[in-house]
């Protein structure tokens, strides 16, 4: 399936305003990445709570510290993604794929992660507890002080 990508002043533009609707300013809209290309973007420390990211793909791409706490990628492949200490509190992210994604430290807590793919993803100190695990595929993930409760 051909995703659409979009410039870097698009991406901008669409990051601005939804920084925006998170305060509740004026022109604010929430971001809409459903679909969209996104592969081998840094957005670390980017602020995306409550941003749709529904079937997009972030191959590569670097969300390192993002906040993503409430929002939706369900069905967004974030493979071999960099997302050290993100904060996915309560993101849906059923039928997501993080194949040899970095997790580590990432916060997952009450996140909907089922039937999601964790395939060889580091999940070194993440925290999923609370998370909905049903169907979760945690094959050669890495654990090590992680949290996996549900």
């Amino acid at each position: 399936m051909e995703l659409t990508r979009i410039t870097r002043d698009e991406l901008e533009m669409i990051l601005f305003r939804h920084e925006q609707w998170t305060r509740g300013a004026g022109d604010g809209v929430r971001a809409d990445f459903s679909g969209i290309d996104l592969s081998d973007i840094d957005l670390s420390g980017a602020t995306l709570c409550g941003a749709s990211l529904t079937f997009a793909r972030l191959c590569g791409a670097s969300l390192i510290g993002a906040n993503l706490a409430r929002a939706s990628f369900i069905g967004a492949d974030l493979s071999h993604a960099r997302l050290t200490e993100a904060d996915f509190y309560c993101a849906n992210l059923y039928r997501a794929f993080f194949m040899n994604a970095d997790l580590t430290g990432a916060q997952l807590n009450c996140a909907k992660l089922a039937r999601a793919s964790f395939i060889g993803a580091d999940l070194t100190r993440a925290d999923l507890t609370g998370a909905d695990l049903t169907g979760t595929d945690f094959t050669n993930a890495t654990w090590i002080d992680g949290i996996k409760r549900a």
